[in-house]
């Protein structure tokens, strides 16, 4: 065999002194294989530079070995790091479970993109999907499940709990809630919430994050009536609102914002009218690069968490296509500026 010959199983398993089948379920199923016998033949594997087959493993498994997800249209620079952070965890994920990523471009709407995904799950290009953004009116998990496609969302299934799929989420209302706890520790008293518009309508991370303020101002040791303004996410119109909240009788010393963009706009409100004073304590959501410049104290999600969490009941689901739905809650915690 020739120095840029690739390595076979059969050399593989000559190498540790097994058969070839103990070799593939090292590969494929490493829990059927006793522990001194599996760590002989990774050894093997290490030491020869084996690499497996793609298209051999595809044959074998009837399997593409790759999972989709959707490429968001980038609306705001500062909450695309999220999901930039979200893309990678699921790359390095599914690097470590033998799967690879495969991004396709948003569609125009629902519709669309429902085709695009059946295309790539009938061509047999990808085995799996991860759902973004999920809402109340998403009519994607319902399409999925009635064709039978293995899923994951990464959002709830906002108001469908009737409707069980697999999905992993951050808990919103506790990080707001963190936030609320960290302000009255800081001596705060009136805490208002800069949120987007129509949170508090129907189930939604809005709602979700607006809850947890709520909550945390009911149980807070000091009575306060809750203040809150909307804006969209967007750092000028948030820096608006929140001028025009400032300007007002008994203004807030504290305000949480739903993100980090909103975080922006509400930071520069209230350094301008602080003229020269101590500005409104402003914190923001996701713990940004843009929250840690300023300064600011923001709540950190547990991105690469979620991701990974994402990868295990996919890889879980194709193991086992009939088992129960999970829906898993991650808590983030508050990331505080050194």
């Amino acid at each position: 065999m020739g120095p840029s010959s690739p390595v076979t199983l059969d050399a593989v398993a000559a190498r540790a002194g097994v058969s070839r089948q103990t070799v593939s379920n090292v590969l494929r199923h490493p829990g059927r294989v006793a522990a001194a016998t599996r760590e002989r033949v990774m050894a093997a594997i290490e030491e020869s530079g084996y690499r497996p087959s793609l298209p051999a493993r595809q044959l074998a498994t009837r399997r593409a070995h790759a999972i989709a997800v959707r490429a968001e249209r980038q609306q705001d620079g500062i909450s695309g790091l999220v999901l930039d952070a979200f893309y990678h965890g699921l790359a390095e994920a599914g690097q470590d479970a033998g799967l690879r990523v495969l991004l396709y471009a948003q569609p125009a709407d629902e519709a669309a993109e429902v085709a695009v995904i059946d295309e790539l799950v009938l061509t047999g290009s990808v085995d799996a999907v991860v759902l973004t953004a999920t809402n109340a009116d998403d009519e994607r998990p319902a399409h999925l499940r009635r064709h039978g496609t293995t899923f994951c969302a990464f959002g709830r299934p906002w108001g469908h709990d009737d409707e069980p799929h697999d999905w992993v989420d951050v808990d919103g209302a506790v990080g707001t809630g963190l936030a609320v706890r960290h302000l009255l520790d800081r001596g705060r008293r009136r805490i208002a919430y800069l949120g987007w518009p129509g949170d508090g309508e129907q189930p939604s991370t809005g709602t979700d994050r607006r809850r947890g303020w709520l909550e945390a101002l009911a149980a807070a040791p000091v009575a306060q009536a809750p203040v809150e303004a909307r804006s969209l996410n967007d750092a000028a119109a948030a820096e608006a609102a929140v001028t025009e909240l400032l300007g007002g009788p008994d203004a807030p010393d504290a305000i949480v914002c739903a993100s980090d963009t909103l975080a922006l706009g509400a930071h520069r409100a209230a350094v301008a009218l602080a003229e020269g004073g101590e500005p409104a304590t402003v914190v923001g959501f996701d713990a940004t690069p843009v929250s840690a410049a300023l300064g600011l104290v923001s709540v950190a999600q547990p991105i690469d968490q979620a991701a990974h969490l994402c990868i295990d009941l996919l890889t879980g689901r194709l193991e086992a296509p009939d088992r129960p739905a999970r829906g898993l809650l991650v808590p983030p915690v508050l990331h505080i500026p050194s």
